[in-house]
């Protein structure tokens, strides 16, 4: 927050000469303290900061209120400057920043990859909006790349339209979101899991080491054309697991594989404030141990019944199915 909009603290006025420093070079311990620290002087104060690091490098910036005399922060600036082997630029100018429009968005860019040519578009199409980017930052790098663009100045679904019709012929995903309070809110993620947070079918992977895939397929098929509901499907093909040893379902497990981007997915969203729920109409014995590795908060799946470390073709308790998900 610009210290002008606190109670009681007066940011300079338009007319008002500001300095501007801004020092780019290797980051290393240290470096924002040694700045600050060149900028000690009576009367002088802090009005914004910012910095950046990519691949290393480092780019800080402080505008800060114009002292009297410019002259020993100046010279203490070129000390520190050379001293750290960076670049310094100081200007003087007037003033803050403009008062931002008080439409903001985060726009967030996700793709496998994000090419140059898809973010010029994204950004021309904000820019035709006669929106402006005010900061980018870095959300996801693998397997998939994810970018925040926070963005003044658009109506939001006007914005939205836009940026959906571009993000179709760019190849990547955009979503628009008002930057409130809202935004800030607790919100909850629910995932199925088989073909969808993992690749594949736990209970086919099951019917596999049982000997019975072909007749458990069979069901499935009969299942996804409505000749059976989900409940009774389920309990026919856990029957033809009875006798399996339950150690299959470590194995199981142990071989699974993420779809691409899953992980980094609730990775993101968990730093954004969200909290997950893992729903499926799976088994407990797998689910659970996903949520776990992945740091779920929630899960809810069917539980395999299990004697003297064999399956016994049942499920335990009431049937988790699509009504239960919803």
């Amino acid at each position: 927050m610009p210290l002008g909009s606190l109670p009681g603290v007066d940011g300079p006025g338009t007319d008002s000469p500001t300095l501007l420093v801004t020092l780019t070079g290797p980051d290393r311990p240290g470096v924002t303290s040694r700045l600050l620290g060149a900028c000690v002087a009576p009367s002088v104060v802090v009005l914004d900061i910012e910095q950046v690091l990519i691949r290393g490098r480092l780019v800080i910036s402080v505008l800060l209120t114009m002292p009297r005399d410019d002259t020993g922060i100046r010279s203490a600036l070129r000390s520190v400057a050379t001293d750290l082997g960076m670049e310094l630029d100081v200007s003087v100018g007037y003033g803050d920043d403009d008062a931002r429009p008080p439409a903001r968005l985060h726009v967030t860019v996700l793709g496998a990859t994000l090419p140059p040519a898809a973010m010029a578009a994204i950004a021309g199409r904000i820019a035709d909006n006669g929106a402006n980017i005010d900061r980018i930052v870095r959300m996801a790098s693998y397997p998939v790349t994810a970018v925040d663009l926070e963005v003044s100045g658009a109506d939001p679904l006007t914005l939205r339209r836009a940026l959906a019709a571009e993000a179709a012929r760019q190849r990547v995903d955009v979503a628009v979101q008002p930057a409130d309070i809202n935004r800030h809110a607790q919100r909850l993620v629910v995932v199925d899991v088989d073909s969808t947070l993992v690749q594949g079918e736990v209970i086919e992977m099951l019917a596999a080491a049982a000997g019975c895939l072909p007749e458990v397929a069979a069901i499935t098929a009969a299942a996804m054309r409505g000749e059976l509901d989900f409940a009774a499907s389920l309990r026919s093909r856990v029957g033809l697991l009875e006798g399996l040893d339950s150690r299959a379902l470590d194995a199981v497990y142990e071989s699974l594989t993420y779809a691409p981007g899953a992980r980094t997915m609730v990775r993101a969203l968990k730093r954004l404030g969200y909290r997950f729920a893992l729903v499926s109409g799976g088994f407990t014995q797998v689910i659970d141990r996903i949520a776990a590795d992945l740091g779920v908060h929630y899960a809810a799946a069917n539980t395999l019944e299990i004697e003297d470390g064999r399956l016994t073709g049942r499920v335990r308790g009431p049937v988790l199915d699509r009504a239960g998900k919803a």
